[in-house]
Formats: C-alpha cells, sequence, structure tokens
C-alpha cells in the first residue's frame, strides 16, 4: 500500500505538470494518506519492563512510519477519544503483522472507572506473534491524542500434562483440570489488593475477542493479565477461568488462600460483578464462520457443571441479579448489561450457550455421580419424593433395605440413618442447608444412589 500510494502521488504531481485537470489531481490526493515519519511521544507511565503506556498527537488520514515507544513489548491497546471513529485506523506491529483497530467494550467500559481516561474509548488487545520495538499506524478517521497501553510478557513454556491421573467424569464434584496461576504467572509481577469473596449464583461466559490463529494459550492468558492489572489498573485478571481453543482451562482470579478461586469477585461483567462467576473463552466469535471448538465448549461445560454442581443451581433456572435484573444462572456477557452495550461472548458462541452449553450442563449435572456412585447395583430399587425437598423426604422402597447414607456436594458423610421394613419411610433434612447431596441406599454392600436437591427453609 505504501509503495502504491508513492506512486500515485507522483502520477498526481505529473498531471499538475502537465496541466491535467486539476480536479482529478485534487480527488487522487483526498484518498491518499500523509505520510509522517514521526510524532513526538510523551511517556505516560511504566512499571519497569512489564508495561508502558506513551501518547501522540495524530492527524486523520495519515500513516506514521515508525513509532519507537522505547520498550519491547508483546501486545498492546490503543485509545482515543469516544467522539472518534476507529473506522480505516490499523497498526503495523514490527513494521509488518497488520491489526485493524476495532473497539473493545470490555476494555471501553475499564476505562470508566478511571476519571483521567474515562472520555476515552479502548482497541481490541492487539497481539503479536514477535516481540517488537516499534509499529507503524495509519490514523484513518482519528484526530488528536492516541495512547497506546504497550505490554511485555517474556515468553514461557508450560507442561500442560499436569496431571496423567485420569478423573471420573461423572463426578462432579472434582474440578475439571487446569493450569495454576503460579503456574501460568511465573515472572509477572503478583496481584495486587486483597481477593473479595461473593456467594456465586449466574456464571456468565465471554469471549476474549482477541486473536483465533494464536497457538500459545499460555502466551494469550499472560498479556490479558497485564493489560488487566497494568494498564486497566484492577487487582487481577478479571476473569475467573480462562478456556483455551485447545480445550486447556487456566485459572484466573487468585483467591490467593482467602477465599476460593471460583468465589473471588471478578472485573467481567459491566460492574456488576456481584453474585457472578467469569469464564472466559479466548478467541473472538463476532468473526464470521469462527466458532468454538468442541474440545473448548466441553471443559467449559464441564466447569459449569462443576461449579453449579457445588452451588445447587439448576441448568435452566433464573434469578434475580442485584443490579441487572433476571439473569440466568448460565448467561452470556450481553445478557447481564443495558441492551446494546456489548456483542460479547460473540453472536457465534452467543448461540451455542443456548443450543449446547445449557442442555449439555443440565445432562451431566442430571448424570452427576460421586465417585463409587457409578458402581451402584442395578437391582436396588427405590425413589424419593419430593425433590427437590425441604425439611423432609419420603424413601420408597421396591426392594430390601437397611440403611442409607446422604452426602454432600464434595463427597463428605452429612446424614447416616438404620432403615425398617416399611415400604415408605420419611427422612428428616432439617438439619442440611440447600444445595446437591446424593442419598445412598444400601442393601448390605449393595447400593441405589439418588441424587437430592435441598432447598431453602
Amino acid at each position: 500500500m505504501c509503495i502504491l500510494a508513492v506512486l500515485l502521488r507522483k502520477f498526481v504531481n505529473s498531471c499538475t505538470m502537465n496541466k491535467t485537470p486539476i480536479l482529478l489531481s485534487i480527488l487522487l490526493l483526498a484518498v491518499l494518506p500523509v505520510f509522517a515519519q514521526e510524532s513526538e511521544i510523551h511517556t505516560l507511565e511504566q512499571n519497569g519492563k512489564f508495561y508502558k503506556a506513551v501518547e501522540f498527537e495524530v492527524k486523520p488520514n495519515t500513516f506514521y512510519t515508525s513509532i519507537d515507544p522505547q520498550f519491547k513489548a508483546s501486545s498492546l491497546t490503543f485509545e482515543t477519544r469516544l467522539s472518534n471513529t476507529l473506522h480505516r485506523a490499523y497498526v503495523l506491529l514490527g513494521g509488518t503483522q497488520r491489526f485493524d483497530l476495532k473497539k473493545d467494550d470490555h476494555n471501553t467500559d475499564a476505562l470508566q472507572e478511571n476519571a483521567a481516561r474515562n472520555s476515552n474509548q479502548s482497541s481490541e488487545l492487539y497481539l503479536s506473534s514477535d516481540e517488537f520495538s516499534f509499529f507503524s499506524f495509519f490514523s484513518g478517521d482519528i484526530s488528536g491524542t492516541v495512547r497506546v497501553n504497550l505490554m511485555y510478557a517474556p515468553p514461557l513454556k508450560i507442561d500442560k500434562n499436569t496431571s496423567s491421573k485420569k478423573k471420573d467424569l461423572t463426578d462432579c464434584s472434582v474440578k475439571p483440570e487446569s493450569i495454576d496461576q503460579s503456574i501460568w504467572r511465573q515472572g509477572l509481577p503478583d496481584p495486587k489488593g486483597t481477593p473479595q469473596e461473593t456467594q456465586v449464583k449466574h456464571v456468565i461466559l465471554h469471549h476474549a475477542a482477541g486473536s483465533n490463529t494464536e497457538t500459545d494459550y499460555t502466551k494469550v492468558v499472560r498479556n490479558y493479565y497485564l493489560l488487566h492489572t497494568e494498564s486497566n489498573g484492577w487487582d487481577d485478571i478479571g476473569y475467573n477461568f480462562l478456556v483455551a481453543q485447545d480445550g486447556t482451562i487456566y485459572d484466573g482470579r487468585d483467591g490467593r488462600g482467602i477465599c476460593e478461586d471460583d468465589n473471588v469477585l471478578g472485573a467481567h461483567m459491566c460492574a456488576r460483578n456481584v453474585t457472578t462467576m467469569g469464564i472466559c473463552l479466548l478467541g473472538n466469535y463476532d468473526v464470521a464462520n469462527v466458532f468454538p471448538t468442541d474440545t473448548s465448549l466441553l471443559s467449559v461445560e464441564k466447569l459449569v457443571t462443576w461449579k453449579l454442581h457445588k452451588e445447587g443451581l439448576n441448568a435452566f433456572d433464573s434469578s434475580l441479579h442485584p443490579t441487572a435484573g433476571m439473569l440466568g444462572t448460565i448467561a452470556g456477557h450481553r445478557d447481564g448489561c443495558n441492551a446494546g452495550y456489548t456483542e460479547c461472548p460473540g453472536e457465534n458462541y452467543y448461540q451455542e450457550i443456548y443450543a449446547r452449553v445449557k442442555p449439555d450442563v443440565d445432562s451431566m449435572l442430571r448424570n452427576c455421580m460421586p465417585l463409587g456412585v457409578n458402581q451402584a447395583d442395578a437391582a436396588m430399587q427405590a425413589t424419593i419424593y419430593p425433590n427437590p425437598a425441604s425439611n423432609y423426604f419420603d424413601l420408597e422402597l421396591h426392594s430390601t433395605a437397611d440403611r442409607l447414607e446422604i452426602f454432600d456436594a464434595s463427597g463428605k458423610i452429612v446424614l447416616r440413618s438404620a432403615l425398617t421394613s416399611e415400604h415408605i419411610q420419611r427422612i428428616s433434612t432439617s438439619g442440611l442447608s440447600a444445595g446437591v447431596y446424593w442419598v445412598k441406599v444400601y442393601d448390605k454392600q449393595a447400593f441405589k444412589a439418588i441424587r437430592l436437591l435441598v432447598s431453602e427453609k
């Protein structure tokens, strides 16, 4: 494009010298970019080798050939006034890797918490295939001050096969395999502040709106961590979990021993984060013909199933969120925000939430069994009702039984009771808190397992 533009400019000059109609020359000049070798760069803030923010002034329709921020980076974002449009603007990282600038609603939302930057909009995070120390920039329709946030996450290779142990997929009390923060965060600054705990009633699904081609997923997660902690100024990465396209699960917000990671209050849903847990699927699913992989969706489903089982929640339920109104137990990011606020998690993923994720999680929950329950004796016949139960349930026996045990979601026995020969026997649940339990009805060593949901008293 640059060479073509230079040739066209020479043609325009030739036309002018040869008295070619001036109107043609003016029209050609109007569509050609102005070239500027550099713009004066001002450093705004810096945190060692991990983060630097700079700003410079730009004019519309101008190509800045070499901008040197005096910083080695692996990713960046652009900020400009909300009154600007990012239309036609693009960046060349290292002078070669092109990204067309697009507004990122999530990053822009984060800026609203910053008094000095709340009149800005943010682009998506652009991750370079290689480290870069300079970039080129075409301003398109942008005019005025541009801020660039540069992040550097040193390369890190980790073994994703953290455990060779095969977990029972029917045991919903066991958290799916994941990569701990202490592993993927190596060499990066620690989180700040003190984690806050929230009682989760909604699992919010996001997409990163980032690269669909990058396969170093640890690199992607590390750069988002720096974006959230350094540029946005948050204490930690915004999501509770992140899932890569190959199905790898990364632990996100760190409870740091104060609370469990899945209950840490995050920063992911338009400042309405209470009672939510956020899961981010890497990639951009607002792109035509780009859909979540089956492997990544399965990991999301396992993670959601584990959390809903742990909290005693139903995949198809909705409940009142403190500030978002009625919100599904499983919901997309856009569901919890004002209409038109964001397209997250991307249309192609959003459709899958309702067509696949919710039904699959519901099926998994119905088939959840604590360790060993799938070895139950098919000859044992028993039913319980009502289910969900509040203060009691009736056990109806269709075969002989001598005792029962009730287990909580973690597999701990919370109630034992001897059984009589009566066909129907009433069992009190008044001492059990609301949640998911398993009732095991025994006849000597044989047993029948039944999932029980105890509701609020």
